[in-house]
């Protein structure tokens, strides 16, 4: 017998909630909705909860609630009405997306989820630039000549309801042209950005700063990067899915107010536990890093909350300085190891090659 269900009373309680509390609480719903066979709030709740995974916690949580969503739209396709279409596509976009992050994923499997993703977007007549750009994104770490070619179908693809908003676009032809070395297209697309002439969504100006500050840093240009990783930090550390944000903010802070970098290292570092996001845990290892590099100069020990999952993890909440420099770093190598080893390439490694020298251009 099926269970009585107010998907309404729900969504009105849903409300008051965000993050790993909500969600709990959207698992457990989805629960009751599959008691009751409640057909749309089965859907709507998990589409729900793949938005909160994407941009509050830990995107790859998406991946398998997209795979329960996608069996209950083919056999119940009109549920969702004229926008179950958009709602289908993506959702499964939240799927492909955090594949880029997970070095476990063979690109074969990503492969046949891209052309997955196609059929649809063929089916729907619907995110054409997003295919595009979702083929950039992953071809970043492995050519990117090819993902620059990716990036340029992306941009010149009409926009439809399925495209991210157009200030987070903006930040993505910033991160391309700034991996080309192209400085002067970068800094026309963030021009309309830094004077606030685009409405802005919860990932912008962050993305446009996250860039900026790993350009620059990579670079070893310091004085560019200050007042990047001063703005990031302002508004860049709200939940854990803010750790690349914070890696970047620490990998500045470090050489430049070590103090404050170490205030806000203490306050992100219990959100890795747990994370299937590894690229996001890798970015925040890179920033940790430089932390414990400068503090090590000064310091022997430090008081640190970490979790117990951590292999490092003390009892006494007493750390070496020294000894968590370079724990840190083999996680961080060992992380990028296993990505360079999925994609065929050498780009993690010299990417951290290049997190662990000193800047040169100083303030």
């Amino acid at each position: 017998m099926k269970k009585s269900f107010d998907g309404k009373r729900i969504e009105q309680e849903l409300q008051f909630l965000s993050g790993t509390a909500k969600m709990e609480a959207l698992l457990a719903a989805i629960k009751q909705a599959d008691e009751a066979e409640d057909h749309f709030y089965r859907m709507l709740l998990r589409y729900e909860y793949a938005c909160e995974a994407t941009f509050h916690d830990d995107p790859p949580k998406a991946m398998p609630i997209a795979v329960e969503f996608r069996t209950i739209f083919e056999e119940h396709p009109d549920v969702l009405g004229p926008n179950g279409g958009e709602m289908y596509l993506m959702i499964m976009q939240m799927a492909i997306d955090p594949v880029v992050s997970l070095p476990q994923i063979p690109i074969a499997q990503w492969e046949a989820m891209m052309e997955e993703f196609y059929h649809l977007v063929k089916r729907f007549n619907i995110g054409h630039r997003v295919y595009w750009w979702q083929l950039c994104q992953f071809m970043v770490y492995i050519d990117k000549q090819k993902a620059f070619s990716y990036f340029q179908r992306f941009w010149k693809t009409g926009r439809d309801d399925l495209s991210d908003c157009r200030a987070c676009e903006r930040c993505y032809a910033i991160k391309m042209y700034l991996l080309m070395e192209d400085e002067e297209n970068a800094a026309s697309h963030a021009k309309p950005i830094k004077q606030r002439r685009l409405r802005f969504c919860s990932d912008t100006p962050h993305l446009m700063l996250l860039y900026y500050i790993e350009y620059a840093m990579d670079h070893g240009d310091l004085k560019t990067a200050i007042p990047y990783a001063k703005e990031l930090k302002r508004i860049g550390h709200r939940d854990r899915g803010d750790l690349s944000y914070i890696g970047a903010v620490l990998r500045c802070f470090a050489y430049s107010d070590l103090s404050h970098g170490i205030e806000l290292m203490k306050e992100a570092f219990p959100w890795i536990a747990g994370m299937w996001n590894e690229k996001m845990v890798y970015d925040f290892y890179k920033g940790a890093w430089t932390i414990f590099h400068e503090l090590s100069k000064q310091e022997d020990s430090i008081s640190l909350e970490l979790p117990e999952q951590l292999s490092c993890y003390r009892s006494d909440h007493i750390y070496q300085t020294k000894e968590m420099e370079a724990w840190i770093y083999k996680q961080a190598k060992n992380i990028a190891e296993r990505f360079d080893q999925r994609n065929g390439t050498d780009s993690f490694q010299r990417n951290l090659n290049l997190a662990i020298k000193e800047p040169t251009n100083l303030p």
